[in-house]
């Protein structure tokens, strides 16, 4: 299996941008890496962790698009299923200005790929290139056993992403509608909430479906249309 890779934008989510981050004008996350992007040299990589659904991939994407929109070369790769492939996939990425490493926690039982990410992040920073990292835990608790792999993650400018509340839930979700053009009202935004899995990707694919739904059929995002159109499947 190879892993994922993401150059290009039309590979990237669209509307995953930092500023469409939940909150993202107070998120001290996103602020730093908006200037971060924009003079990586000097500073240290940016380590982001949190458990799933806290946003981590939103922000590597939303990374690499404000990296192509400024003109630079990324990419994102994520170490998952890493382990049947060399680490060799990694040789000559510090050309690039900006690299995305996710799922961190993957390699905890490889040490070659530690080793090899290890050696990555010192040519990165030697030519002054973006690094970020996403792992689903601090550092100390994601069981890398190279102990230099280990202290660089902890010399990263670490951010720790804290899950939503349903509140939080309900206005992304009515946020994202907004930015489709569609206006999702606060009980047919609970009733999603209510009826189906609240994980933040599974909500975003099915406002994709009802997206779509309310154009063909001219509809407004009601109760009886959301349930209407997800039992039609």
């Amino acid at each position: 299996m190879q892993p994922l890779q993401f150059t290009l934008a039309v590979t990237l989510p669209e509307d995953e941008t930092l500023d469409s981050f939940y909150a993202a004008a107070e998120s001290p996350a996103v602020n730093f890496l908006k200037h971060y992007l924009r003079q990586p040299a000097g500073q240290a990589p940016v380590y982001l962790f949190g458990a799933s659904g806290s946003g981590k991939s939103h922000l590597l994407y939303a990374a690499c698009v404000q990296a192509q929109e400024q003109g630079l070369t990324s990419q994102l790769l994520t170490l998952e299923n890493m382990a049947e492939l060399s680490p060799r996939l990694l040789d000559n990425l510090e050309q690039l200005d900006l690299v995305c490493l996710d799922n961190i926690q993957a390699i905890a039982g490889e040490l070659h790929w530690q080793v090899a990410i290890f050696d990555l992040y010192n040519r990165l920073v030697e030519q002054g290139k973006a690094l970020i990292i996403v792992g689903n835990q601090a550092p100390q608790q994601l069981g890398i056993t190279l102990p230099d792999l280990v202290s660089r993650l902890h010399a990263c400018t670490s951010f720790q992403l804290r899950l939503l509340s349903d509140d939080d839930k309900q206005k992304l979700l009515q946020q994202k509608a907004r930015l489709r053009g569609i206006e999702l009202p606060d009980e047919a935004a609970r009733y999603l909430l209510n009826h189906h899995d609240r994980d933040i990707r599974s909500l975003v694919s099915i406002l994709d479906r009802l997206d779509k739904a309310s154009i063909v059929h001219q509809r407004k995002l009601t109760i009886p249309f959301i349930r209407e159109t997800l039992q039609a499947g």
